[in-house]
Formats: C-alpha cells, structure tokens, sequence
C-alpha cells in the first residue's frame, strides 16, 4: 500500500510483475479470490490506494488515469482489457 500511495502522491507510473511456475499462485496475488473482499490482490487494492490518494488532492479533476493488463505467455503478449478473444 505505501509505495503505490506514495507512487499516486509524485504522479509515477508503476507496474506489477508476477513471475513464477504454473500453478504457483501468480493469478490469485495479482487479481485476488472472489469469494472474500479480504482476498483482493494487488490489482484491485492497488487501485484503490490509487483513487484514494486521487481523491484527496485539490488537483483531482486535472487527472486521467489509464489501465493497462497483460499477459505474457510463450512469447506472446495478450491485453487481458481489450475484450477480444
């Protein structure tokens, strides 16, 4: 939580990065469970520090925020967002 809010407060980029073997739990500490609010993972509690710190500056409506989530996987690159198969 500290260094995306401090990331949101000095106006930085940042990005995640999960590596590991199959099966080791990589999905589920980026996107979280969703059974439980308390299992989030980093994308969904990340972006809520992120609109938190948004929403606390004076600044606020001078903002745009862009989202980008993709999957690398046997040299190829998919934009989980992009709604295409």
């Amino acid at each position: 939580r500290a260094r995306v809010a401090e990331a949101a407060r000095h106006l930085a980029s940042a990005a995640f990065v999960a590596l590991g073997a199959t099966g080791g739990g990589k999905t589920f500490a980026v996107t979280g469970g969703v059974q439980r609010f308390a299992d989030r993972g980093l994308i969904p509690r990340s972006i809520s520090v992120l609109f938190e710190e948004l929403g606390a500056r004076q600044d606020r409506d001078e903002f745009e925020v862009y989202v980008s989530f993709f999957e690398i996987y046997k040299d190829g690159v998919l934009d989980l967002l992009s709604g295409a198969p």
